[in-house]
């Protein structure tokens, strides 16, 4: 098959795009010709000739019995220098036609204003007196749209017109004398026009309804608003609505003419802002727009209230500032990335000129053509049109911006995932059998995190981005992932990924990761902080490692994940790791269907009074064993829960069975000390676990008094209004609240003092052989005195010894745990151990303080 090169089917593209534009060229060109010939001026030819002379009553209580006698005080003036003005006057005229033709002709005096309030015409007879010519105006009839009157005028004759005109509407009255074929001519040429413009805008408004309901943009409805106001405004100044409505609808149309002017402009600035984007930001641009709107409304609605001369007065020295505004707004947005917005600036082009002729032409501060006279109306029609471009512009950017947003991250401007994903495809696609896929990530990252934001986040990694593009920007073997030729994506908002080609490659991969952790450990840096770090990097191998790019995506994770806990900092994914990832799927199956047939255990390990030496409280603790009766220890199947959604069922399973425990604890066994129960910091994000514990404590028959939840200090709250919402009906309904394993988490002091928590536990990393550990113990020392400043009851976890004991007293500590008093032990071994106690005490010396919670 035969190809075309790529100039020529641009030659053949730009040749049939130049031969459009000139064939609509020519249209136009002959179009606008034959506007121009048909400005149907009085025609003073060899044929008639006629001599215009004019009186303004500006008392209007002259009759015409009265004008009789002041025809001396006429004024001789060709008819387009009559001064028409913008006042309550009243105007009368007389018009001698003269015929020089051999034969009779059919002329008209026709009236191009279709908003006359009054248009009397007296035709002199051949008695010397005059005839009232009635024009009778009905629905449909072209005297609406078109006053005038037909009169023959007989060969070498002279014909005398008297006429009384007054109008509440444009003052200008443009009176022509036109034979009957030119006059029939020039409404067929109007009626196309308005046709043409009718069509335009019942097809943008049809089609704009269209896209509203497709795209929910509401520029669409503002943009329909501007059309119909349009439509309604210059049905009324040009006359064609009376061809469309009946006469008594357009009669009321044309008395709220310079109301619907007034939502002209509202739509037109509405649309101004809403096209440009404006209402995104709502800055002063917008709030001041929305002040002008609001400004427009409040004088539309006062302006009822005025005749219609101070209604167009107030109207006109309102509409140049709002055209002002406008072009201000528009030419703010042009300056700044909104360059797909010229057509709608195009727009404005025969807005302003068709908006400032017509007027004067109106007021009669212009001379009068067909053009001029339906200058607002070309402009509209050309407006909406260049508007319809714009709005299909705006269209195409939108799309872009959408495709941009899918394929780059809106607050950092770089690579999606979406990016690597399609370039694996094409490789894989286009038959590449050797490539890798890497995925760098800053050691430490995620904890780093805790302590910035997101906005310097972002930045941090932009900063790294651009050093590690400079890296790979000559490198053939790393492959472009966007048009840009991009060779970089943002992952999870904490790693960066690429794709090397090993085909192409000239340097072993070891020594690409060498270089990488080079950069990320020279600029890995916050603010004026600059912290030495290296790059953690994750490797996956097409196709041994994974024929897709999720597989390969997910193991390269996996990898990052083993990098983390070696020497080198980076990693080859082990297809162990495939194995490990099974088996959790697998384990994760098994816990679902533990937790539904009951196949879990409660153990219980006593808490001990430090004062009394008596059992205060037992730590209710998880234990599973899977059906092969593998032994799961909770460091694996906790963490498991959490990750596939399980811990909150996990959860109230434990609370329900150790709540049974303890009622058979209290009535069978006749112990009644308290119930501590672990909980997630995800439970407390769970919408329903409140109402959840309260049916459970209801149906338990254990005062919530007895109950004490302890909470992870390994996740914080603090930032969780759902959890701190929980925290707070679950102190209110009596239970105590305790933060477990203080110490370890990240904000430790906010979690205590910011949190209504009743008891603190010291976590057993800082109590086990506390005596032979200066450190450890004054972190101890200081976090006992630091509660009980507090007023919390503090638990000691990990007591070991007598010596332990001994030393968390002396401190202050309440009650002790750990495996000096007792493992943790099944319910009937709790039991066997509590009846071996003497009177449920453990014989030992009595010293501290003890600090009671508030219960």
């Amino acid at each position: 098959m035969v190809t075309l090169p790529k100039f020529s089917l641009a030659l053949a593209k730009y040749s049939a795009i130049s031969l459009i534009v000139l064939i609509l060229g020519f249209i136009l060109f002959n179009s606008w010709y034959v506007l121009d010939e048909i400005n149907f001026e009085e025609k003073e030819n060899a044929e008639f000739v006629s001599d215009f002379k004019y009186f303004v009553d500006k008392s209007n209580q002259l009759t015409f019995t009265k004008i009789q006698h002041r025809k001396d005080e006429f004024t001789s003036a060709k008819m387009q220098d009559i001064p028409y003005d913008l006042a309550d006057e009243t105007y009368w005229l007389t018009i001698d036609i003269a015929s020089h033709a051999n034969e009779k002709q059919a002329l008209v005096l026709y009236a191009d204003n279709s908003l006359l309030d009054v248009f009397d015409v007296y035709q002199k007879n051949y008695k010397d007196q005059y005839d009232h010519i009635n024009l009778v105006r009905q629905p449909k009839s072209l005297l609406n749209a078109y006053p005038h009157i037909v009169f023959t005028l007989p060969k070498a004759s002279t014909q005398h017109f008297l006429i009384k005109i007054k109008t509440d509407g444009p003052p200008n009255v443009p009176l022509m004398i036109l034979s009957e074929a030119d006059f029939q001519q020039r409404i067929a040429y109007a009626q196309m026009v308005y046709g043409a413009f009718i069509g335009i805008i019942l097809l943008m408004a049809l089609y704009n309804v269209v896209l509203y309901f497709a795209i929910k943009d509401k520029v669409y409805l503002v943009y329909i608003g501007y059309l119909l106001s349009a439509f309604f405004v210059l049905a009324s100044l040009t006359g064609f609505g009376y061809l469309i409505f009946s006469y008594e609808v357009q009669t009321i149309i044309n008395q709220y003419l310079l109301f619907n002017d007034y939502y002209l402009v509202i739509f037109l600035l509405a649309f101004t802002l809403l096209f440009l984007r404006y209402e995104q930001t709502k800055g002063k641009t917008y709030q001041l727009g929305i002040i002008l709107s609001v400004v427009l409304f409040i004088c539309s609605i006062y302006s009822l209230s005025l005749d219609t001369i101070a209604q167009t007065k107030l109207f006109f020295s309102l509409q140049p500032a709002v055209y002002i505004f406008a072009l201000l707004a528009i030419s703010r947005r042009i300056k700044t990335d909104f360059s797909w917005a010229k057509f709608y600036l195009l727009s404005w082009v025969p807005l302003l000129i068709g908006a400032a002729i017509q007027p004067l032409v109106l007021l009669n501060y212009l001379d009068y053509s067909f053009l001029t006279r339906n200058a607002f109306l070309f402009a509209i029609m050309a407006e909406v049109t260049l508007m319809a471009f714009a709005l299909a512009e705006r269209m195409k950017r939108n799309e872009q911006d959408r495709l941009h947003d899918i394929v780059y991250h809106l607050a950092s401007g770089l690579p999606r995932k979406s990016n690597i994903d399609h370039c694996i495809a094409q490789l894989i696609n286009n038959g590449h059998t050797n490539f890798s896929v890497l995925i760098i990530k800053p050691d430490h990252i995620d904890q780093i995190a805790l302590y910035i934001d997101d906005k310097m986040n972002t930045e941090l990694f932009k900063h790294l981005y651009q050093k590690l593009a400079s890296l790979f920007n000559f490198n053939d073997a790393v492959c472009s992932l966007t048009d840009k030729q991009e060779k970089l994506c943002f992952l999870n908002n904490n790693s960066l990924a690429l794709v090397v080609d090993n085909e192409k490659s000239l340097q072993p991969l070891t020594t690409l990761i060498q270089s990488v952790q080079q950069i990320v450990s020279d600029n890995f840096q916050l603010a004026q902080l600059k912290i030495p770090l290296t790059a953690v990097v994750g490797v996956a191998n097409f196709p041994e490692h994974g024929k897709a790019s999720h597989l390969l995506l997910n193991h390269t994770q996996l990898a990052l994940t083993q990098a983390e806990l070696n020497h080198e900092k980076w990693s080859l994914f082990q297809s162990i790791s495939s194995d490990k990832t099974a088996y959790l799927l697998n384990l994760a199956a098994e816990l679902n269907a533990a937790i539904e047939s009951n196949q879990l255990e409660i153990y219980h390990q006593p808490q001990i009074d430090l004062k009394t030496l008596r059992v205060c409280s037992s730590e209710c603790l998880l234990r599973w064993k899977n059906t092969q009766g593998e032994f799961i220890p909770p460091t694996v199947f906790v963490p498991l829960a959490e990750d596939m959604g399980l811990i909150n069922r996990l959860t109230l399973w434990v609370i329900k069975r150790s709540l049974a425990q303890q009622l058979q604890l209290s009535e069978e066994n006749g112990y009644n000390h308290m119930v501590s129960i672990n909980i997630s910091g995800k439970d407390l994000s769970s919408k329903h676990f409140f109402s959840d514990v309260l049916d459970i404590i209801e149906h338990s028959n254990i005062a919530a008094e007895k109950i004490i939840f302890e909470l992870t200090e390994s996740a914080s709250f603090s930032d969780n209004q759902q959890a701190i919402d929980v925290i707070n009906k679950l102190t209110e309904l009596g239970l105590t609240i305790s933060i477990d394993d203080f110490g370890t988490g990240y904000s430790s002091m906010s979690q205590v003092s910011n949190l209504p928590f009743q008891e603190l536990k010291v976590d057993r990393q800082f109590v086990e052989n506390v005596c032979q550990d200066k450190k450890r113990k004054i972190i101890a020392k200081a976090t006992v005195e630091m509660a009980k400043g507090l007023g919390l009851e503090v638990v000691a976890e990990g007591i070991n010894s007598q010596e332990d004991e001994d030393t968390l007293r002396q401190f202050g500590c309440d009650i002790g745990q750990g495996f000096y008093y007792a493992k943790p032990m099944s319910l009937n071994d709790y039991i066997d151990w509590l009846a071996r106690l003497t009177n449920g005490r453990i014989p030992q010396s009595i010293q501290g303080e003890f600090i009671p919670a508030d219960k």
